[in-house]
């Protein structure tokens, strides 16, 4: 189970996607075409439903085109703490 720390680390990481996404003027299914993801997963992850993991954040990337760093770049409202997976701090 999760701590609350991950959870908003999650959750940052699934509102970037979609923030970048919505930017980029894609739908989930186009999104979803455009790579090897399936629009349900790429749902999943937006919501923080679960763990996205490397491969999928990478196709992510490269699908939207901009690197994997922008999806870990904000943190949201909620959190005063620094974006982070597993305690290691990625650099502004």
């Amino acid at each position: 189970m999760a701590n609350g720390n991950q959870h908003i680390e999650r959750k940052a990481i699934g509102q970037n996607i979609r923030k970048i996404r919505q930017s980029a003027g894609l739908s989930l299914r186009r999104l979803a075409a455009m790579c090897r993801v399936d629009h349900a997963s790429i749902s999943k992850i937006e919501r923080a439903d679960i763990d996205p993991q490397l491969s999928t954040l990478l196709e992510l990337a490269e699908a939207l085109r901009v690197h994997p760093h922008s999806f870990f770049s904000v943190v949201p409202a909620e959190s005063n703490h620094s974006p982070h997976i597993n305690g290691n701090s990625f650099p502004s």
